[in-house]
């Protein structure tokens, strides 16, 4: 049906062809020609899906200066994915001349359409610009959204009094609430924190952390 339809100049049909074809069966040329022709006409999933074969190799030579033009092409054309690989080439500088400030610029793009994965790189460069406040606005936005990472700066933030006032226990909050995740890296940071605190505070944070138990697990 997809071939049909791409067959009469559908853009859209042709683009969905050319990913399923990347993903589920090797045809590589055909999967580059569908995805080529469509990126021509401007469909953002092509010309971003297109950028990522070229990017690594697959199914055509490797070309990395066109990827990141169909990177670009994509992310000002709406594609939040394609401007979060746009902002993290910006930033690793393996491509693109290092431009931290280009890459918060389109890390900021991915972060506002709910791109996950954008959270803690982008709280990390604003971090670098010196833009703390903003940056731990991302990190509460990303530790919100179960990132560990994310979860790991703030507590380490409130702790310290980094873009905001020192506040233990929302410090202790993000460590506990690490565990949720599946991940322990806190758990040290956590026990260091238990010592300056009330035992009123401790159950606060961890009741924050909506793990009430462990309150008495640290106390204890």
């Amino acid at each position: 049906m997809l071939k049909a339809e791409a067959d009469l100049g559908n853009t859209r049909a042709r683009t969905m062809l050319g990913v399923i074809l990347m993903l589920y069966v090797d045809a590589p040329e055909e999967t580059v020609d569908f995805l080529g022709q469509s990126a021509a006409e401007g469909d953002v999933v092509a010309q971003r899906t297109l950028a990522y074969l070229l990017e690594r190799g697959q199914g055509v030579a490797v070309d990395k200066e066109r990827a990141m033009r169909l990177y670009r092409a994509a992310a000002e054309g709406g594609d939040a994915i394609a401007a979060f690989n746009l902002g993290l080439h910006y930033a690793n500088g393996e491509v693109l001349a290092a431009d931290i400030p280009n890459a918060v610029r389109w890390l900021r793009v991915a972060a506002k359409a709910e791109i996950t994965e954008s959270y803690p790189f982008l709280g990390n460069h604003l971090a670098a610009l010196d833009l703390d406040e903003e940056a731990l606005e991302w990190y509460l936005v990303g530790a919100e959204a179960g990132q560990a990472n994310c979860m790991f700066v703030l507590g380490s933030w409130y702790r310290d009094g980094i873009g905001t006032s020192v506040d233990l226990v929302q410090s202790l909050r993000w460590f506990i609430a690490m565990l949720t995740v599946g991940s322990g890296d806190g758990v040290h940071e956590a026990h260091q924190l238990v010592s300056r605190m009330t035992s009123g505070e401790v159950r606060e944070a961890a009741r924050l952390a909506g793990r009430p138990l462990d309150a008495e697990v640290f106390l204890g």
